[in-house]
């Protein structure tokens, strides 16, 4: 009597070999698309072309974006 060989395992089913690149697939174009999106955001935030001082002329100086108080005028003058 000897060992028998192990049984060998069966053939991988072609419809979840599909599955499976499919999945990868996506992930792939989820991560790409993701790396694109940081790098767009990362150049909007280097160029101030975000939030509202990016509206702003470069010549506006001490706009803060707040309302200033009316010191001695009424607001229904």
């Amino acid at each position: 009597m000897g060992f028998m060989s192990a049984p060998k395992p069966p053939p991988p089913d072609p419809e979840l070999v599909k599955q499976r690149e499919a999945e990868q697939k996506r992930l792939a174009e989820e991560k790409a698309e993701s790396e694109r999106r940081a790098a767009d955001m990362e150049r909007k935030k280097r160029a101030n072309l975000l939030g509202t001082r990016s509206l702003q002329e470069e010549e506006l100086e001490g706009f803060t974006g707040y309302r200033r108080k009316n010191l001695g005028k009424s607001v229904r003058s």
